[in-house]
């Protein structure tokens, strides 16, 4: 069954160029897609005797796993010297993860995953033609500029519940850690008036990167609420989450700015459920 889950997944990624009118949507839903086929890859290694072993752990609760989505507003501020009107695009959060017990007393665990996020920002800012004076006089930051951001980040966080989650029918937790960012692709748009100018892929890089200029890091508070069901030992959740960007992102091009970058901090509404 879990093959059969993992074919289809294949060839709904294989078909996904041929049924979706918009780039943009089709590498959004593409890398969305990734990360379940992978997913659903290793549960279908779970037929070994490892894979038995830890479903009879996810009977005693000692790992479940939890898998969600989460609209996402997006906080963002741009270099105030060169850019103003900021307003975020849509913006939406996939996650898996594994859910392990840290204590007897089922309070406190450790998760760790994989979350795909999909977000993007426009603002208005400067243009410059080749061979133009770089001027920089307010009737000049006229031009919008639009992009979209794919990301994939793993998450690595400690949860406290204030109730045990064995024999309770509802629990109220909080959690927080640390999140590794790696930023999968970029696309640009620049605009005046509504004409398009720019429609290109864009590299854009961390300011202060971890290991290259493609990877940095969240760190993140939350707090959920969780509705159990103790016969089945499964649940359902809900959460608020704020994620801290310890970078800015920022790209240069000939027809840009110096110091074309901005920073981003998000903000989660979760909706989910643990088996």
């Amino acid at each position: 069954m879990a093959n059969h889950a993992a074919q289809c997944l294949y060839t709904k990624l294989q078909l996904i160029n041929n049924i979706l009118p918009s780039s943009e949507l089709k590498l959004s839903l593409t890398y969305l897609l990734t990360t379940i086929f992978f997913t659903v890859s290793i549960l279908v290694n779970g037929q070994t005797n490892e894979g038995k072993a830890l479903r009879g752990n996810r009977r005693n609760l000692i790992v479940k796993t939890r898998i969600s989505l989460s609209p996402v507003i997006g906080i963002y501020s741009p270099n105030k010297n060169i850019a103003s009107g900021t307003r975020q695009k849509m913006a939406f959060c996939f996650s898996i993860k594994e859910e392990i017990t840290l204590s007897k007393r089922h309070r406190d665990f450790l998760w760790i995953g994989a979350e795909y996020m999909f977000h993007g920002v426009n603002f208005k800012s400067y243009y410059f033609y080749a061979d133009s004076l770089q001027l920089y006089t307010p009737d000049r930051k006229r031009f919008t500029y639009d992009i979209t951001m794919h990301e994939i980040d793993f998450p690595i966080q400690l949860k406290h519940s204030f109730t045990n989650e064995t024999n309770s029918l509802s629990s109220l937790y909080i959690y927080g850690g640390y999140c590794y960012r790696w930023l999968l692709a970029s696309r640009l748009t620049v605009s005046e008036n509504g004409n398009e100018m720019i429609n290109q892929s864009e590299k854009l890089v961390f300011k202060n990167p971890a290991f290259n200029s493609s990877n940095s890091s969240f760190l993140n508070l939350g707090i959920g609420f969780q509705k159990n069901n103790v016969k089945k030992k499964r649940a359902v959740f809900a959460e608020l989450q704020f994620k801290y960007a310890l970078s800015p992102l920022q790209f240069s091009e000939s027809f840009t700015p110096s110091s074309m970058y901005f920073n981003g901090h998000f903000i989660y509404i979760t909706i989910g459920f643990k088996i």
